[in-house]
C-alpha cells in the first residue's frame, strides 16, 4: 500500500512537471496563516480556561479540608494559570518571530481575528 501511495505521489509530481502549481506564497501570507491559527487556538482555548477555571473551583470545594486533595486542586490551578499565560502569549510570540523575520506586524498593533 506504501508502495502505490509513493508512486502516486511520483506520477502527479510527473504530470506536473515537477513544478508547484498554485499561487505564490509569500511572507505576509504565511503570517496571515498563521495568525489564522493562532486567532482559533486562542478562542477555543478560552472556552477551555472558562470549563477549567470552574472545574478548579469545584476541586477546590470537593477538598472539604483535606489536605491532599487541596494541595492536588492548588497545583492543579496553578498549572491551568501558567497555560493561560502560554495561550495568551501566543499573540508576543507571533509578534516577535514576525519582527525578527521582518514581517509587516508592529507591536501596537493587535492582531485581527475575524
Amino acid at each position: 500500500m506504501k508502495n502505490k501511495i509513493k508512486n502516486l505521489g511520483v506520477t502527479v509530481a510527473l504530470a506536473t512537471g515537477g513544478e508547484y502549481q498554485g499561487i505564490d506564497l509569500t511572507i505576509q501570507s504565511v503570517f496571515g496563516i498563521i495568525t489564522g491559527l493562532a486567532c482559533w487556538f486562542t478562542d477555543f482555548a478560552l472556552v477551555l480556561i472558562v470549563v477549567y477555571v470552574v472545574v478548579y473551583g469545584v476541586k477546590f470545594m470537593t477538598a472539604q479540608g483535606n489536605a491532599t486533595k487541596y494541595e492536588e486542586a492548588k497545583k492543579s490551578l496553578t498549572w491551568g494559570l501558567l497555560g493561560i499565560l502560554i495561550i495568551l502569549g501566543t499573540y508576543t510570540i507571533i509578534y516577535t518571530v514576525a519582527d525578527f523575520l521582518g514581517g509587516d506586524y508592529t507591536l501596537l498593533t493587535p492582531l485581527t481575528c475575524s
